[in-house]
């Protein structure tokens, strides 16, 4: 710091110095000003000018005002940044020399409670992840709704929490580069920062949990034993609670994540299928929680989306579900009701987070009472729903509080969004504050009748009473009335056109009314927080009844769609089937503007293990094979499905290996993309498992290509303990002469019209081999110039006349370029030979074995 530095700069360097790991917000005056790098940095971002100070010794400035900060700080939010805010804790001229300011909140991307910078129908998630050798714990919190879930498993199950969950923010331990890794690899847009090893610590984690629920040992959770998942978990709730300077008590419960009981769906799948994030662009219409969310609520869209994300493998789950929507399906005079009721309903679960936080304004917990008192409404209108889990939910929702009371006697319903001024107690509920309230009011009626008299004594029918902060009250009198000015008014401050004057008997009823002022808004604050312990103490009742109104409008908004989109009622069983009749793709056909044609989808394992899909693009095959996924995906959410009928045995995971493309930052070629997810889904499927491959060997030779396709589809078919369900698209046909060796394999083919030199696509997939592939057409559908669709019939014509394109069958073999020798036999034998242990008898055999095989090479 430069020796002229200015008292501001001196302040504001003492500040940063301790807090340097975020970009730091100093108040100044109606302003919040950046300097340095922070400045550059939030000019970049928020596209806001970069002015300077001090033109000597030019500073980088870059200011947002105060009361547009919330937009400024979800922006910086949103690009993974740390904000810190430094407030003036007292008015200019309280105190001697510069004002004092402090830093009053840290907000970090994970931990932030503003409803601004949260998205209302997602959850707001930080992480903690640790690792011992092949062993990982992992944690997360929404701190926004209480939501607290630890895991301890493998490398490969934790990867898919962390796509899962779309986490926003992690702390790992210090130097644990691996971990930052892979995180990024799996959640690129989550903020990743180092903590201190002793955050770390095993037992000072687990006393850090006891502590904070109050318990013996961590049994009651799941989690005892469980070293990693504690660190974890411990780790995390330390830190926020010393982010956040709080108890953080709205946290009452641990949920200990069972990977055995949910659908797995890592990220690539996610994004192929594009179930809450669209492909390409921005717009949300490709899809298919746009099409499938009809919640009311802000917990009901997040609930929707857990489910859609976590689908269940627990087969009661699903079925009770289906049955709850069936029941409101019933009666749908009453589900409308139910779902008119469920407009406008309050986010409880976000209010309360903000409550037991000490965050919460007056006019938030009169959105607190709006909603509790309009739960009474929505059990009675799920009274005609017989379903069990309609029948828990409104159980735990007609759980007996008296907080709605409490804060309609205690809060004024015309209470302002700030508490800077007061007036958001209610009178009558507090009788000493109703005293104070009359001290001040009496003082301002006071101040009313002065003016009154002071213009009937002076006879100054202009003269006015006036008050503002800096001066307090005054009695103004236009120049043109100075020769009337009594003797007992003192001059306060001169102005161009009239002169304020102030009298003893005025700053002594200023006095009183300040006094009364200052003592009733701390009294008022002092109420409130009251409130919000009484309210806090309740948080974990009023946590489940705001779950059991968000499972409510999810189960009716699954009936209203049901009933619109003419879904039907999945069965949901143990069997490795996937039976569909009529299905459709729920995303194609509602944003297609017209009719859909259907299709059936039938894998038996036993029978009909691989369905090999071949015809033209645009026929249809992306869209049946997705389709199966997406069926399977909402059926194990618990959601009717878009068919005429569904039969789906329950999946562990979902693989698909869809598109092309490279990974240029790692140095992957598109080929090599797509090899390494084909051997993804080869090393980890099971005959739980469903696998969509939409072409496979497109990035290298046609040679290649076609080897490849052909090996990966008899390992499907041959491994024993790896028989997946599987839907193959591809444009290899040679494959199709696969079904006469394997028998579960069953060919099918897009449906298309030929009529003249044009096709016509039918949408339909039909039992049967294709033999074209119509890519010319295709093409000339796409808009090329007629010359090269002329051109590429007439080269098509001389490569089929010179059967470049010959079949390939089981005694098909080729010669290739290789980067690596072909395994020499007699090598690997010699290799698993242990020349100690072999016995006599067994080296004569062996010798044997060896010849015969050099006389076959």
């Amino acid at each position: 710091m430069s020796p002229k530095a200015t008292p501001l700069m001196t302040q504001y360097q003492e500040i940063r110095d301790r807090y340097d790991d975020g970009i730091l917000l100093f108040q100044v005056g109606d302003f919040y000003e950046t300097f340095y790098e922070d400045a550059r940095k939030i000019s970049r971002i928020l596209n806001i000018a970069l002015t300077s100070r001090d033109k000597k010794n030019p500073i980088p400035l870059a200011g947002v005002p105060i009361h547009a900060v919330d937009a400024y700080i979800s922006k910086l939010l949103a690009h993974g940044e740390k904000v810190i805010i430094c407030d003036q804790v007292e008015l200019p001229g309280e105190g001697k020399g510069i004002v004092k300011r402090e830093v009053t909140d840290i907000i970090t991307p994970g931990t932030t409670l503003e409803p601004s910078t949260l998205q209302e129908k997602e959850n707001n998630y930080i992480m903690s992840i640790v690792s011992k050798g092949e062993n990982y714990g992992f944690s997360l919190i929404d701190l926004s709704t209480g939501e607290f879930r630890v895991a301890e498993d493998s490398k490969q199950i934790v990867e898919n929490l962390i796509s899962g969950f779309q986490v926003r923010e992690s702390i790992i331990p210090e130097g644990e580069d691996l971990l930052s890794t892979l995180i990024l690899e799996n959640s690129p847009g989550c903020s990743v920062e180092s903590a201190p090893g002793y955050l770390f610590n095993e037992k000072e984690a687990e006393e850090e949990l006891k502590k904070h629920f109050g318990v013996n040992n961590l049994s009651c959770f799941g989690i005892e034993g469980r070293k990693l998942a504690v660190i974890s978990a411990g780790s995390l709730l330390r830190h926020i609670k010393d982010l956040r300077n709080n108890d953080m008590a709205h946290l009452s419960n641990i949920l200990l994540i069972v990977p055995e009981d949910t659908l797995f769906l890592d990220a690539e799948t996610a994004r192929n299928l594009e179930l809450t994030e669209p492909v390409r662009g921005d717009s949300p219409e490709t899809t298919l929680i746009h099409h499938m969310d009809r919640t009311k609520t802000s917990g009901g869209g997040r609930c929707l989306r857990s489910w859609m994300m976590h689908p269940s493998r627990i087969i009661e789950v699903i079925n009770r579900r289906l049955e709850g929507i069936s029941s409101i399906i019933s009666d749908q005079i009453m589900m409308r009701s139910l779902r008119s009721s469920l407009v406008g309903f309050p986010d409880i679960e976000r209010i309360i987070s903000r409550v037991t936080t000490g965050r919460a304004s007056p006019r938030e917990l009169l959105y607190l009472a709006d909603a509790l008192s309009r739960i009474p409404e929505i059990i009675e209108k799920c009274s005609s729903f017989d379903a069990k889990v309609v029948r828990e939910n409104i159980d735990i929702a007609s759980q007996p509080n008296n907080i709605s009371d409490l804060i309609k006697d205690s809060i004024d319903p015309e209470a302002p969004s700030r508490m800077k001024d007061g007036g958001f107690i209610r009178t009558g509920f507090d009788s000493a504050l109703d005293i104070l309230i009359d001290d001040s009011e009496n003082g301002r009626q006071w101040i009313a009748d002065l003016q009154r008299q002071e213009r009937e004594r002076t006879g100054i029918p202009s003269l006015k009473v006036g008050f503002n902060k800096v001066f307090g009250y005054y009695i103004e009198v236009s120049r043109i009335h100075e020769s009337k000015i009594p003797e007992d008014y003192s001059a306060k401050q001169s102005l161009v056109a009239s002169q304020r004057y102030v009298t003893e008997k005025l700053k002594e009823r200023e006095t009183q009314i300040l006094t009364a002022d200052v003592r009733r808004i701390e009294l008022e604050k002092e109420i409130f927080s009251r409130v919000c312990s009484e309210i806090s103490a309740r948080s974990h009742i009023l946590q489940k009844v705001a779950q059991a109104v968000s499972i409510l409008d999810v189960l009716s908004s699954l009936a209203d769609l049901a009933i619109d989109r003419n879904f039907c009622m999945p069965v949901v069983d143990d069997s490795e089937d996937l039976v569909v009749s009529a299905g459709r793709h729920p995303v194609v056909e509602a944003i297609s503007g017209k009719s859909f044609i259907p299709n059936e989808i039938n894998i038996r394992p036993d029978e009909r293990q691989l369905l090999l899909i071949t015809g033209p693009n645009m026929g249809g095959k992306s869209t049946y094979i997705r389709q199966a996924a997406l069926i399977a995906i909402m059926a194990q959410m618990g959601s009717f499905v878009p068919a005429s009928r569904a039969r789906i045995g329950i999946m562990d995971r979902i693989f698909t290996r869809v598109g092309s493309s490279d990974n240029l930052a790692r140095g992957q070629s598109t080929f090599l993309v797509e090899m390494g997810e084909t051997a993804r889904i080869l090393n980890n499927c099971s005959s739980k498992s469903l696998v969509l491959l939409d072409e496979i060997g497109r990035g290298t030779s046609t040679i290649d290509g076609l080897s490849i396709a052909w090996a990966v589809t008899e390992y499907l078919l041959e491994n024993k303990s790896r028989r997946p369900r599987t839907l193959f698209a591809t444009h290899f046909h040679e494959l199709t002469s696969l079904s006469d060796k394997y028998p579960r394999l069953k060919n099918m083919r897009v449906e298309v019209k030929e009529w003249g030199d044009n096709v016509i696509f039918l949408y339909r997939i039909l039992e049967g081999k294709s033999d074209k592939s119509y890519g010319i057409h295709v093409a000339q559908l796409a808009g090329l110039p007629d010359s090269i669709i002329k051109s590429a019939w007439q080269r098509f014509k001389e490569l089929e006349a010179n059967h470049v394109t010959s079949s390939v069958n089981d005694n098909y073999r080729h010669v290739q370029a290789s980067l690596f020798k072909e395994p020499d036999p007699i090598r690997e034998i010699l290799k698993g030979i242990d020349p100690d242990r072999i016995t006599p008898l067994d080296a004569l055999q062996l010798l044997a074995k060896l010849h015969r095989i050099s006389k076959d090479n």
